[in-house]
């Protein structure tokens, strides 16, 4: 299993102090307890961003770990009296109004933070919220069979739209607007919109040449059906080519929003959402000692029981069993679903097959041939990245002779990547990293293998730097830049973070089945940066919040960071600048890609064998 923190977070609190930032270390690692102590304490600070962050993070944790919404409002009226970060809070409090279907008093929330924004981070939240509150209200009601009456007016729908196209132009591809976007426009029967919501969805490609997809011929295919979209007042005949073409790019909740009421896909729309409503409250009770195992596995069995008549049959309904839904929703939706332990947690991950290619892993005079997997249209990605919320998810796993890639969360991470590189956030990144830096040689002085955010900062700087720079050199020209860099940069993640890693894995089940998930996870990671083309840009999944919690990926974490700092004590002379008076860690970013790569062999039981 991969973990993937995003470069940028998406509601956590920028504020890099030490309070705030041990809480969201502990949300990291799952730890609600830790959590709620750190943050009560920063909401005691005499920093009015500090006590804002705190006091915005214990309303998020209110709601949507405990359910206690009035306790969540008051924090949020906290962080509100702060007059500090006001759109971000005012954010949170749109997205406790969309859990609760509350989606006109969401959308004045989400609008006046958009109001509120200082800068592009906030204006793109603000504008996601105010879509989020137009478009769970539509499938709300034409999906779940909710009450229609808290829908946005049309107005609020056109404004929407607008406010997405603009994201999608300054940021291409990236995946939250540009579903959003596609969502929007279909409500508002806006079929020129729409189209550039599924062009940008899928403008960074699936795979390489070698992968077999369907999905650039079905893009072409809506880009002659969704300029016809007019709402009701389409044609029945490219009502229905326009849903059959959505449900194979598995765009299903934008093919329920155009499907005739009683069509199938909306029954299996509905099912998707209840699945996700099923997996959030089993891992919330999870996360909190309260839920069992057997509370997911009987919520899919119901589900999916419902679901079944109600699939379209040539002939009389088959008779139900659990095997013959998977096999059946994988043969029409391309649906896959997987119950089992990722991160040291029950839990599932449900989504849909946009790819696959037959891949062959070699590693050390060692193969594995391996199904290499790309999925899209998430369901649930497991109790993590539901812990997480938007600051990171599952990027990938294998099973078997199969390796999973989560396309989402490498898309985010590639796109987020390169963002953060404009002129005007660079220059609060280098005020971030300044700080961090400062507060990373004194966490490494009580715990010399802490995790260090500046050290993480410093790695992804430099890694995107290093990137942009070898493009440049090869003739890229700067209005080409961005999306070669994009391209390039979900390459060189897939065949680290998902290739060399995963095909660890396989190779390591095929040779030690019997190995801990600890070591597994240890080797896995060493892999994946000794054959990374350029390291520091993947460096995140292991110089993470993480480091040395229960899970098998932090205990790997910790024996990755203590190899580190004996590999830099041994080869001090050979790293430029390194100050070997003072911790190892806070120094990491001196090391050069290729002394990353020979530290992390360095370690590897596979690369020490006889011959090797």
């Amino acid at each position: 299993m991969l973990l993937f923190p995003f470069a940028l977070h998406g509601q956590y609190s920028r504020e890099r102090v030490s309070l705030v930032l041990r809480g969201e270390e502990a949300l990291q690692r799952q730890e609600v307890g830790a959590a709620i102590d750190a943050f009560r304490a920063a909401a005691r600070d005499t920093s009015v961003a500090r006590r804002a962050a705190a006091e915005r993070m214990l309303g998020i944790i209110s709601w949507r770990f405990y359910h206690e919404n009035g306790r969540a409002r008051e924090h949020f009226g906290a962080a509100l009296a702060t007059q500090h970060d006001t759109a971000a809070t005012l954010v949170e409090l749109a997205r406790l109004a969309i859990s609760e279907g509350r989606y006109r008093q969401a959308f004045t929330f989400a609008d006046r933070a958009r109001a509120a924004a200082v800068d592009d981070i906030a204006r793109r939240g603000a504008v996601l919220q105010m879509a989020r509150a137009v478009t769970e209200a539509a499938l709300a009601a034409r999906v779940d069979d909710a009450p229609s009456a808290d829908h946005a007016d049309s107005a609020a729908v056109a404004s929407v739209v607008s406010e997405l196209l603009a994201l999608v132009r300054e940021t291409p591809g990236r995946g939250d607007e540009s579903h959003q976007l596609l969502l929007a426009a279909l409500i508002a029967g806006d079929g020129a919109a729409a189209t550039s919501g599924a062009d940008s969805y899928y403008l960074v490609g699936v795979g390489d040449a070698s992968m077999q997809t369907a999905i650039p011929a079905t893009i072409a295919e809506l880009d002659k059906l969704l300029p016809a979209w007019h709402g009701d007042h389409t044609r029945a005949t490219d009502r229905a080519r326009l849903v059959a073409a959505l449900t194979r790019a598995r765009l299903i909740d934008a093919a329920a929003l155009v499907a005739t009421p009683g069509a199938e896909v909306i029954a299996y729309a509905a099912y998707c959402r209840r699945m996700a409503r099923t997996a959030e409250e089993y891992y919330r009770r999870a996360l909190l000692g309260e839920g069992r195992q057997t509370d997911l596995t009987r919520g899919y069995i119901h589900a999916s029981h419902d679901l079944w008549p109600r699939l379209t049959w040539p002939g009389a309904t088959p008779r139900y069993y659990p095997a013959a839904v998977d096999a059946e929703l994988a043969r029409r939706f391309g649906t896959i679903l997987q119950l089992g332990i990722t991160g040291g947690y029950y839990d599932m991950h449900m989504a849909h097959v946009v790819g696959a290619e037959r891949r062959v892993i070699s590693q050390y005079g060692k193969r594995a041939a391996v199904d290499f997997v790309v999925i899209d249209g998430i369901v649930t990605n497991g109790l993590q990245s539901w812990a997480w919320d938007d600051a990171g998810g599952h990027g990938g796993w294998q099973r078997s002779d199969t390796i999973v890639q989560v396309r989402p969360i490498f898309v985010e991470h590639a796109i987020s990547l390169w963002v953060s590189a404009d002129t005007a956030r660079r220059e609060r990144e280098e005020g971030s990293i300044a700080s961090d830096s400062v507060l990373d040689w004194n966490l490494a002085q009580s715990d010399s293998i802490a995790y260090l955010p500046g050290v993480a900062a410093r790695l992804r700087r430099d890694g995107r730097q290093a990137l942009m720079d070898s493009l440049r050199r090869a003739g890229v020209s700067d209005l080409t830049l961005g999306s070669v860099f994009v391209r390039v940069a979900s390459r060189l993640m897939r065949e680290s973070s998902i290739i060399a890693h995963e095909g660890r894995h396989a190779i390591d089940e095929m040779l030690r089945p019997s190995l801990s998930p600890e070591e597994r996870e240890f080797r896995a990671k060493l892999s994946e940066i000794a054959f990374a083309e350029r390291p520091k840009i993947v460096m995140s999944s292991i110089v993470h919040p993480n480091i040395g919690d229960a899970t098998p990926h932090g205990r790997a974490n910790a024996r990755v960071m203590l190899g580190l700092i004996r590999w830099m004590r041994a080869h001090a002379s050979e790293v430029r600048g390194l100050l070997v008076n003072r911790p190892m860690l806070p120094q990491l970013p001196l090391l050069s890609d290729a002394q990353l790569r020979r530290a992390f062999r360095s370690m590897d039981p596979l690369a020490l064998q006889p011959g090797r």
